[in-house]
């Protein structure tokens, strides 16, 4: 009797007033036909609180209350434990809950602020704005919002959440063309580079969406600047698709995807994946340039006749993609020709280019004008080796030293930018 007695004095409302305890609702979006959850806190900045309760209402045309579970505060607010009297009921249209945290007064929620008494979880019913607020008028008895300082129930500032919720949208889809760079030689402004397509979807599962969908196709169109052109347009699919299409023009190219006609082969796209390659040249564009520049690719929907759309294909639906676009970075690369082995510069590999490099190498001689040519063996350095193999090439039938010779020339991955003082460039 004693217990009861106790409990019914704490509920005991005195209808006073107090700034010194607000009781405060989240605020969030929740996904229609999804859940969300808020969170309801109290900041005490007034006395030790020996427990409280409160009602919190939705409306129904957009809310309903599917469960509630003990905020951080409530789960430990005994000395670390669980309080002596914790009781949550749940209705369509809101819950209530009540606490008193020692019925002997052995614990009480000292001053401070962001307490978390609970977390109540939310289902949209219709998309709108709308709101969630305390109440008295829940359960049966109706349950007051109050919080119990010294035996005496206060009824506290009360502030509502804002809930917006929104409807869940459609997949969306981001198609991305890379960068690339390529060095070519001014004297014939040739150069080629392979730029990579990709595609990926935007994880919308924190709104509710599904993530990820399958796709059933997709077509594309990406124009170019002047100084590059297409010259392949490559599938990267994991299976050959019953339709691929693809069309270039001077200034971008086309594709148009179909996995299946039947519709038993599809493709998702969780992350940035690449669908195409595409081989670019400069088609001698950057002749004379000695200056480089950068080539734009650039997503076009006016592309072909009828021009083709950057779309996705997702349940027989066309879904426009966002873009980002790509470029080619085109750099001049002076390069000249040289001969292995002619260290001198004199346009032959003798005895000459053997004395030639001893005096550079270890007597502190003059410096080659082409210092790759002194790399007569072509191990990638310039040391003892190198005379070493061009006396044995010229006086004990030693290999000859490997291209470029005998004669002036070039070798790829090779391309010395201090050879114009050597034989070949007269």
């Amino acid at each position: 009797m004693r217990l009861l007695l106790v409990i019914a004095f704490m509920w005991m409302t005195t209808g006073v007033i107090a700034q010194d305890y607000v009781l405060n609702i989240s605020s969030g979006n929740i996904p229609n036909n999804g859940s969300g959850e808020l969170s309801i806190t109290l900041d005490n900045n007034g006395g030790e609180l020996q427990g409280w309760s409160y009602g919190a209402c939705n409306d129904t045309a957009f809310l309903t209350c599917t469960g509630v579970a003990d905020g951080s505060t409530t789960a430990t607010v005994k000395n670390g434990s669980a309080a002596d009297f914790n009781q949550v009921s749940v209705f369509d249209e809101g819950f209530t809950a009540g606490v008193v945290i020692c019925f002997t007064g052995c614990a009480t929620l000292t001053t401070g602020t962001g307490y978390e008494l609970n977390v109540a979880t939310y289902g949209c019913t219709a998309e709108g704005s709308t709101s969630v607020s305390f109440c008295d008028t829940l359960g049966s008895p109706a349950v007051a919002t109050v919080v119990v300082v010294d035996g005496a129930s206060i009824v506290p500032v009360q502030n509502s959440g804002d809930v917006e919720c929104i409807g869940v949208p459609d997949p969306e889809y981001a198609y991305g063309a890379g960068n690339a760079s390529a060095g070519y030689n001014p004297a014939d402004g040739n150069a080629s580079a392979s730029v990579d397509i990709t595609i990926a979807e935007t994880d919308n599962s924190g709104l509710g969406a599904p993530f990820p969908n399958d796709t059933q196709g997709f077509s594309m169109g990406l124009g170019n600047s002047s100084e590059v052109v297409a010259t392949a347009v490559n599938l990267s699919l994991p299976f050959d698709a019953d339709f691929g299409e693809t069309s270039i023009y001077p200034e971008g190219w086309t594709a148009g995807v179909v996995y299946s006609f039947t519709g038993g082969v599809v493709l998702a796209f969780p992350s940035a994946t690449t669908v195409i390659t595409v081989d670019y040249e400069t088609g001698g564009s950057m002749a004379g340039n000695e200056v480089g520049a950068t080539a734009s690719l650039t997503w076009d929907d006016g592309l072909g006749s009828p021009a083709v759309a950057n779309v996705v294909v997702v349940g027989g639906a066309s879904l426009t993609a966002a873009q980002s676009n790509g470029s080619i970075s085109l750099n001049p690369v002076v390069t000249s020709d040289w001969i292995r082995g002619d260290a001198n510069s004199d346009s032959v590999v003798n005895i000459g280019d053997v004395i030639w490099m001893i005096s550079e190498l270890f007597t502190g001689g003059a410096s080659s004008s082409c210092s790759i040519s002194g790399d007569a063996n072509d191990d990638g350095t310039y040391d003892l080796g190198d005379p070493s193999y061009v006396i044995q090439y010229r006086f004990i039938g030693g290999p000859m030293p490997v291209a470029p010779f005998p004669g002036c020339g070039q070798v790829d991955g090779q391309t010395p930018e201090d050879c114009e003082g050597s034989s070949c460039s007269g």
